[in-house]
């Protein structure tokens, strides 16, 4: 993996457009950092941490706005975010949106770690720095906004998050706009995150295409796999899909696929904050909810699905990752 640290261009287009809007020419800003206005065009363009650093604090000192980040994200649109942002067009219901965030944000981006986490009241999406490079706070900001404007549009126009947390760090300014754009308090952590209410969770999307949804994943899977800085982690998921058909796959198996000692397989992956048994039950549980949503599909062809040999063990997995049943959750 690459030790230069860059993120997709995802966030240049409608800062243009703003620096347009606001009578600056945005062009000449970018290319003031050595950037080709056409490239940044590209949500999915490349660009180093450092230099997208120091852009988004020129464009803080051409604009004079700490909200900068909110409004950027009013000229967002689905194709911000490429390949990801039509996965996420493809709807479903606000788990299954956030939970696709989630597994593919490293395709945007390999500076911010995702982590989805359940608990008896949210369902939560947190941000946080995955290297020593300290993300620009714009740009976590800037994602977070475009996605709770994409609820607002396609769940509904007062859907708020339930609590909003942000480093003690943030400037002021900053964080008096987030309050007021996400109609939520601010708490101080040491992450950014949005938690939604629980019982909201199942809440379809308009206009929501699940299977479609579902084909997009299993493509974004592959590209995520295939990426040159993919993790072992990344790899061994999408290994671990194809085979839990035929049953729970073994560490040794994965060891050998990957030319390796299965010891060597524990070290690597405990160089990624994983062992083998997390691993296999964070594969099966990104592949939940998409058979959840799949029509027709039983509970008993699930339980097939993921690899488990009896229904039985299926149900109690299932309630030790969401505290209901599977029935119960549907």
């Amino acid at each position: 993996m690459s030790e230069k640290k860059q993120a997709a261009a995802l966030l240049m287009g409608p800062l243009v457009h703003l620096l347009h809007e606001r009578g600056l020419d945005g062009d000449a800003i970018l290319r003031r950092h050595g950037l080709d206005p056409q490239m940044v065009q590209d949500p999915e363009a490349r660009l180093d941490a450092a230099v997208s650093t120091a852009l988004l604090d020129d464009c803080l000192q051409e604009l004079g706005d700490p909200g900068m980040a909110i409004e950027v994200a009013r000229h967002a649109q689905y194709n911000t975010f490429g390949a990801l942002g039509l996965a996420v067009a493809a709807g479903g219901d606000l788990y299954s949106v956030l939970n696709r965030i989630t597994r593919f944000h490293r395709l945007i981006s390999d500076l911010v770690r995702t982590e989805l986490t359940v608990d008896d009241a949210t369902v939560a999406l947190q941000f946080s720095s995955n290297t020593d490079h300290q993300p620009h706070p714009q740009a976590i900001v800037f994602v977070m906004a475009t996605i709770v404007r994409l609820l607002r549009i396609r769940i509904h126009r007062d859907h708020n998050p339930v609590a909003v947390c942000a480093p003690e760090w943030l400037e002021p300014g900053l964080r008096q706009v987030m309050a007021r754009y996400f109609r939520c308090q601010v708490s101080v952590a040491d992450h950014y995150s949005l938690a939604f209410d629980k019982d909201n969770a199942q809440h379809m999307l308009a206009a929501s295409d699940v299977q479609l949804a579902a084909m997009l994943d299993a493509t974004l899977a592959q590209r995520l796999a295939a990426s040159e800085q993919a993790a072992l982690a990344s790899r061994l998921a999408l290994w671990i899909e194809q085979r839990l058909p035929d049953g729970e796959p073994a560490q040794a198996d994965a060891a050998a696929e990957c030319c390796m000692s299965t010891r060597s397989l524990q070290r690597r992956l405990a160089d990624e904050g994983l062992s083998w048994k997390q691993l296999l039950e964070d594969t099966r549980k990104t592949l939940v909810e998409r058979h959840l949503r799949t029509p027709g599909m039983t509970v008993t062809q699930m339980a097939f699905l993921l690899g488990f040999s009896e229904v039985s063990a299926f149900s109690r997995a299932f309630k030790k990752w969401y505290g209901v049943s599977p029935s119960q959750f549907r």
